[in-house]
């Protein structure tokens, strides 16, 4: 590996956090900075980095102005933002995040919501058609239960990039699942589709990763996705429950050997980084 693109990490200030999920667990209660982040790849030959929102349902460009003036420009590559794609508004708030040039992406995380096919209903399948004629990725999170619904809505918006993260959030304790499998084929199958090799995290006591559990999951993503539609992602500090950052770097080049479009090329593209 010559070159470390990190295409997944987070910062934040503690009294800003709106706080639900993992983020409500007490070891990522603090405030987290780039120096925090800088500190933890030290070492390590990474020449950009993308930064992923965590705030929901508010001003996602309150947050994206605070990281870009929060993290040290030579290495930070884009942000992906807040917004709410399902919003019939959401054009003229897509057009204030368009205006901070470090934005090339928006997440409007879907886990947490009680529909399975949340990512594929109407309203956000129009919102995620608009970030691909902005030009803008779409970086999705979802749960195991979600992740089947994913493929709709990669069909639906052929022209948007899809980007899947954290794997697609399957379970790493037990053996790839049916739906798992399937969905990750179809995805395979939908050339706009490319997917995050990022920590998964479900809860804060969640075992450490282990290679064993880990290499199914990754096979199967090249198997079906091929080196030109994966990118390595930390998910760096929530991933801090489960391996750290170096060794989870060391996991992957292990899993996935020293790919250029695995560890910096395809994130390039997908990001438009220099």
């Amino acid at each position: 590996m010559r070159e470390l693109i990190d295409t997944h990490f987070h910062i934040w200030r503690e009294g800003e956090v709106r706080r639900h999920g993992i983020l409500a667990a007490p070891y990522l209660r603090r405030d987290v900075s780039w120096a925090d982040f800088a500190a933890a790849w030290e070492g390590l030959p990474l020449v950009a980095a993308v930064n992923v929102q965590v705030n929901d349902f508010t001003d996602g460009t309150v947050e994206a102005r605070w990281v870009a003036g929060a993290s040290d420009p030579r290495r930070l590559g884009a942000i992906v933002a807040w917004a709410k794609l399902e919003d019939p508004g959401v054009e003229a708030e897509l057009a204030r995040l368009r205006e901070i040039p470090a934005v090339r992406g928006v997440r409007r995380t879907c886990q947490y919501e009680a529909d399975v096919t949340f990512c594929a209903q109407p309203d956000y399948v129009r919102g995620v058609r608009l970030l691909g004629r902005l030009g803008l990725v779409c970086d999705l999170c979802v749960r195991l239960g979600q992740v089947a619904a994913v493929p709709a809505l990669a069909r639906a918006c052929p022209e948007t990039t899809v980007v899947l993260e954290h794997l697609g959030k399957p379970d790493l304790s037990h053996p790839p699942d049916a739906t798992w499998l399937a969905a990750v084929e179809e995805l395979g199958r939908l050339p706009n589709v490319v997917a995050k090799l990022s920590v998964v995290v479900h809860r804060p006591d969640d075992p450490p990763l282990e290679a064993e559990r880990v290499a199914p999951f990754l096979a199967h993503l090249r198997a079906c996705l091929g080196p030109s539609r994966l990118m390595f992602g930390s998910n760096w500090p929530v991933s801090t429950a489960v391996i750290g950052y170096r060794p989870w770097v060391e996991m992957v080049r292990e899993l996935m050997g020293d790919e250029e479009e695995i560890w910096a090329g395809t994130a390039r593209r997908v990001y438009g980084l220099g």
